[in-house]
């Protein structure tokens, strides 16, 4: 049995990372059974100053189907690298980030310099070439630099890569032309068939944002959207936590100025296993971001009743939204007040009718067998 290696910022029980947590867990419990996984991880969750409890730092831990290792932030330098990945059987390294600063480019760096154990290598770059207002527009300048740099020592020459979206492969063979690319949408959780769903009524409308507030989550566009709606009894709750503190002071500005039958709430951070219940007690989630190369939490929505208001042209999922009319275009603002109002205005029937078409949907998508067969052949080429 093939041994994988992953390196990403964060496994479980850490949260905060977001979806690539999410996509190495669902490629660990759909695969373990044809490949060995081991993980390498920080001892922390993200942007947190203290490690994990009830986990051995800086040796393997059984997580689940997988090993994990959890890297004290003291030997997550070049030579603490070299000698965990020498000391470490694999025949397959899965990095996660393409701008990810420890977890990618320092092993990456140490392959360069012939310093570690020439393996298989495949790289996902988790939607980081993102182009637009997306995550490759963030310190636009450094970045590019960034790149430009790895392409001249060569970096990136013979590796191999893994892009979950059509999108995604244009970005990688924009700027490398020459790279050998994978495309195979990420693993959704596995879907259990029956969920509970609160009940509608005419008038009243319950939202939720479950993600992390920064800009390119967009939660300020959600906002100003609401403060245009004056009619109804609007619940908009918030999870996640606040990164930008800059940016959630602008969404706190917007928040005092919501009209009297708009009720928006922050609930604090939300741990991955609460995820699903959260979700069960909203008719909606809102989130009009500027860019998602997947969304594992727009598919955990879906997965548990709660139909998913998205920004046209920014995630993969246009076709549901434009199956239930629930998108539009970001500079459409005066569509999401009318998505909004008529939502708002549904009554059970119409309610009920919406969920059967997310539930048909998302059935169909949470059918993941294409995908494993590639996976396999992408870990086992």
């Amino acid at each position: 049995m093939k041994k994988v290696l992953i390196m990403n910022g964060q496994y479980l029980p850490g949260y905060k990372g977001g979806g690539p947590i999410q996509s190495c867990v669902n490629m660990v419990e759909y695969l373990s059974d044809q490949f060995e996984f081991k993980v390498i991880c920080a001892d922390r969750d993200f942007k947190e100053t203290k490690p994990y409890e009830d986990v051995s730092v800086n040796s393997w831990n059984q997580v689940g189907a997988a090993l994990v290792y959890y890297m004290s932030p003291d030997l997550q330098t070049l030579s603490g690298f070299k000698k965990l990945l020498n000391e470490t059987d694999y025949d397959v390294l899965y990095l996660n980030g393409f701008f990810s600063p420890i977890f990618t480019i320092k092993p990456l760096v140490l392959r360069r310099l012939g310093r570690i154990k020439k393996k298989r290598t495949i790289l996902v770059a988790r939607g980081d070439l993102m182009q637009g207002k997306g995550r490759l527009g963030h310190k636009r300048l450094k970045k590019l630099v960034y790149i430009t740099v790895a392409k001249l020592t060569g970096m990136y020459n013979d590796i191999l890569w893994h892009a979950t979206s059509e999108d995604e492969l244009r970005d990688i063979n924009r700027i490398f032309s020459k790279a050998k690319v994978y495309e195979i949408a990420n693993l959704p959780p596995r879907l259990e068939t029956e969920k509970p769903f609160i009940d509608k009524v005419p008038g009243k409308l319950k939202l939720v944002f479950i993600s992390r507030i920064t800009k390119t989550k967009n939660l300020s566009y959600a906002l100003e959207v609401l403060k245009q709606i004056n009619e109804g009894e609007i619940v908009f709750d918030i999870y996640g936590p606040t990164e930008d503190k800059g940016y959630w002071a602008e969404c706190e500005n917007l928040i005092r100025e919501m009209p009297e039958n708009v009720t928006v709430s922050y609930c604090g951070e939300i741990p991955h296993n609460k995820v699903p219940d959260v979700f069960r007690q909203y008719h909606a989630f809102f989130f009009p971001t500027l860019g998602e190369n997947y969304g594992h939490i727009i598919v955990e929505a879906m997965m548990n009743n709660c139909l998913c208001i998205l920004s046209e042209g920014t995630t993969p999922w246009d076709e549901y939204i434009k199956g239930l009319d629930i998108g539009a275009p970001l500079d459409k603002q005066e569509r999401f007040a009318g998505i909004i109002k008529h939502l708002i205005s549904a009554d059970q029937s119409a309610m009920n009718s919406m969920l059967k078409y997310n539930k048909d949907y998302i059935a169909l998508k949470a059918n993941p067998d294409k995908e494993i067969e590639l996976y396999k052949k992408l870990l086992d080429e």
